[in-house]
């Protein structure tokens, strides 16, 4: 390899890392978000709280996924057109993500009042229970607030696409801190149980939102927005929403995963195993949004790169970020096997020895695979970053496509250890055609530069090493 190219391998080594590590401890600590709901709840509602809050979520997980499709549309399209030079297109994505996040947290709890009840019917909550109240309590507040939710979900987004990783961390990890307090004092303290979860929560998201938001209206922004650049181009927002859409498919996956292994538990088992289901849920959230941290956070350097036509660059994220993902997710894996009694304790407490034998039960098989769960995740991230929407979409309709056959004939043949083994068993069927997708990526990729003159500090964009499949709005 020329000198060159180790300098730039070790630059780029450089800016993986101071964008991948800020990314990464925010959302290590916005991952406190559900770790300290769930430790709280456990502690302090019981078995009642924990299952309330899981049957409730699938609804959550819907709304996290059309924020997250905003965001990471106006992300994607945001670093391709600085990777172009075009900060005017750039700048109006920013802008058309702010209107869809407007118009999202206004629809969305009129739709949830309209449809409270039927919505817990759906989830198969039994009227007039514990439980019933609990998620009640917990669906209303937390869609109330939408507009909170999705504004402080879109930030750290924006913000990285802004340049300003160190900045997203600490805004993030602000939130999540004040989050730990307010259930200290309104679940801990004053008994508020789920309702205090969601207040909490929201006055956290508000605080972000209002103080990320605000960034952009300052001289510190690179994209700096005046009230009269908040003209929306309708036109250009189908396009940023397709470019996000796996993001919403895959809490859509997350969600539909959630809602069947709740209904199939309470046919295969107990409240006890789908309160101990929903420890393995908030360890394997507080798992996901660590790697989200890393795929998010490196993905403005990868859409640059694709848009810049930098391929070498391209592959070497591209190598670098599975590599991290594989190492990580080993470590959570023999973490969780060799010590499951520890970590469901620290949700159940050792009290309740029924709801710890589930809960550990629900970690060693749910999450057997959870080192490729990772690969997954990351890999459908990594296409969507490099505007390989298609292919991204085909892995995200694939795991749903997989999973509803699985949840329920697994469980005829095993009963509840079935139910627990379906998502595992989904993940190990999908690497395989992941991998041989993300393969063809790299030899494309490899492909691109090999007739690239090796002194060429920026390769120029011909019709045999562009990338096809990228959005014509990105090039």
């Amino acid at each position: 390899m020329s000198t060159y190219f180790t300098l730039r391998q070790r630059a780029m080594t450089r800016r993986f890392w101071g964008y991948a590590l800020p990314s990464i401890m925010a959302m290590l600590v916005s991952g406190a978000y559900y770790l300290v709901d769930g430790i709280f709840v456990g502690h302090y509602v019981g078995a009642a709280g924990l299952a309330g809050i899981n049957l409730a979520y699938p609804v959550i997980m819907v709304l996290i996924g059309l924020a997250a499709m905003i965001a990471m549309g106006a992300a994607t399209a945001i670093s391709f057109q600085q990777g172009a030079k075009n900060l005017k297109l750039a700048r109006q994505a920013l802008v058309n993500a702010l209107w869809l996040l407007a118009l999202l947290g206004t629809l969305a709890p009129l739709l949830l009042h309209h449809w409270h009840i039927d919505i817990l019917l759906v989830l198969g909550i039994e009227q007039g229970t514990e439980t019933w109240k609990q998620a009640s309590d917990y669906l209303t507040w937390i869609g109330g607030g939408t507009l909170l939710l999705a504004s402080n979900l879109a930030v750290p987004y924006l913000l990285r696409n802004d340049g300003r990783p160190r900045l997203a961390m600490i805004l993030v990890s602000s939130g999540a801190l004040l989050n730990i307090a307010l259930n200290y004092v309104m679940v801990g303290r004053l008994g508020l149980g789920l309702v205090g979860t969601a207040q909490a929560t929201l006055i956290a998201e508000g605080v972000v939102s209002l103080l990320g938001l605000g960034y952009f209206f300052t001289a510190h922004a690179r994209l700096r927005l005046s009230w009269r650049d908040l003209v929306p181009e309708c036109p250009a927002m189908p396009g940023l929403l397709f470019s996000g859409l796996p993001s919403l498919i895959a809490q859509f996956n997350l969600g539909l995963l959630l809602l069947l292994h709740n209904s199939q538990l309470m046919v295969y088992g107990s409240v006890k195993d789908l309160a101990g289901f929903t420890v393995a849920g908030y360890t394997e959230a507080v798992f996901i949004v660590i790697l989200q941290g890393l795929a998010f956070g490196i993905q403005p350097l990868i859409s640059q790169a694709a848009g810049a036509g930098r391929y070498r660059d391209l592959k070497f994220l591209m190598e670098m970020g599975l590599k991290v993902t594989l190492v990580y997710g080993m470590l959570v894996w023999l973490l969780i096997q060799l010590l499951p009694q520890p970590v469901a304790m620290l949700y159940t407490g050792s009290q309740d020895g029924e709801l710890l034998a589930a809960a550990v039960s629900s970690l060693t098989l749910n999450l057997g695979a959870i080192p490729l769960e990772g690969i997954i995740m990351f890999g459908i991230v990594l296409l969507q970053s490099m505007a390989r929407t298609r292919q991204a979409l085909i892995i995200s309709a694939a795991k749903t496509l997989l999973l509803l056959p699985l949840i329920f004939l697994l469980p005829m043949q095993w009963g509840r250890e079935g139910v627990l083994l379906a998502q595992p068993t989904t993940v190990l069927l999908l690497t395989l055609p992941l991998c041989w997708l993300l393969w063809r990526e790299w030899r494309r990729l490899k492909l691109a530069c090999a007739p690239q003159g090796l002194h060429q500090a920026k390769p120029p964009v011909s019709k045999e090493c562009r990338l096809p499949g990228a959005p014509a709005g990105f090039r």
